[in-house]
């Protein structure tokens, strides 16, 4: 806890925002979360790679609440079931309808889901073993990412209508990622804009996001070398893609962040999956930044305290 601002110092809301920005190259020294699930993904490395098939039944957890299964079929070792528990999972597929779970997932996806989850996907060991890097590469990141397709099917599906030039089903989806802060997607002729509604219960916490994302925007607007990043707005009444619809809004003291996409920042080889993958776990990353932010602070005054605890009268 007190050495985690320390080990990673949190990055500051230009760093954040330039990761979105399309001329950004390189990541450099910034801390990404991978959108997989990594204990998901190594299982199921290590069973391809197995020379011998042992069962396994492992679960692990993931943002929001967030729960994964990897279990053998004990009667055919060779096949691998991938389940997933995810709260929001009935409010997505009513939005987005059942059939982007086939597209998505093809073969792979089990017409029911194990008992307890909400779906789940079914992995052949041996036919994955035989085939190329590729293959298996993209397999498991299937599979390990299924919290982020899920979550983010709207994002999938707005993002891809934006770039084929489409009509979208929906004007508006709303997903519920957590209880109380509630993600909206409005789709448009020219871009894509996601709201955030984020809840701080800490005090603290809430003044040093509150100052963080205020930051975001301003340097949105100052810095030329973010000029091609998605456009922010902070505001503490709703924007005014929502105006149109009447919704019950949370309540939200931070205010409503806004980003704009629109077809730079999604056309071009992986630019669509790694925009979906970086607004769906947007709120992460900012929770993460405040936390690492407040153990710094805290760090830094146990210091200033120890220092002057140690001092000695002339």
């Amino acid at each position: 806890g007190s050495h985690l601002g320390a080990a990673f110092p949190p990055l500051s809301p230009r760093a954040m925002l330039g990761a979105l920005a399309t001329q950004a190259k390189s990541a450099g020294g910034m801390i990404h979360m991978d959108p997989g699930n990594g204990i998901v993904a190594e299982t199921i490395r290590s069973q391809i790679d197995s020379e011998t098939r042992h069962a396994v039944d492992v679960t692990a957890a993931d943002h929001n609440d967030v729960l994964y299964k990897v279990a053998s079929d004990l009667d055919a070792k060779h096949l691998l079931t991938v389940s997933i528990s995810i709260s929001c999972f009935a409010e997505v597929i009513e939005q987005v309808g059942a059939d982007f779970l086939t597209m998505r997932y093809g073969s792979l996806l089990c017409p029911t889901a194990e008992i307890g989850f909400s779906v789940s996907l079914q992995l052949n060991l041996d036919d994955l073993a035989a085939a190329d890097e590729k293959k298996r590469a993209e397999t498991i990141a299937l599979a390990s990412c299924l919290r982020r397709d899920i979550e983010g099917a709207p994002l999938w599906v707005c993002f891809g209508a934006l770039l084929n030039r489409t009509p979208v089903p929906r004007p508006l989806y709303v997903v519920h990622p957590r209880p109380l802060e509630p993600l909206y997607i409005a789709p448009g002729m020219d871009r894509v804009v996601v709201i955030y509604t984020m809840s701080f219960k800490d005090p603290t916490e809430l003044a040093i996001a509150s100052i963080f994302l205020q930051e975001l925007e301003l340097v949105r607007r100052t810095e030329k070398s973010l000029s091609t990043a998605p456009l922010v707005s902070l505001s503490t009444r709703p924007p005014m893609e929502l105006e149109p619809f009447n919704l019950e809004l949370p309540d939200a003291p931070l205010g409503f962040l806004s980003l704009a996409l629109s077809v730079r920042h999604l056309d071009g080889e992986g630019k669509l999956e790694k925009a979906v993958g970086l607004i769906g776990s947007y709120r992460s990353y900012v929770f993460y930044h405040v936390k690492c932010t407040k153990s710094n602070m805290h760090s830094r005054m146990r210091t200033r305290v120890n220092t002057w605890l140690q001092a000695r009268p002339f």
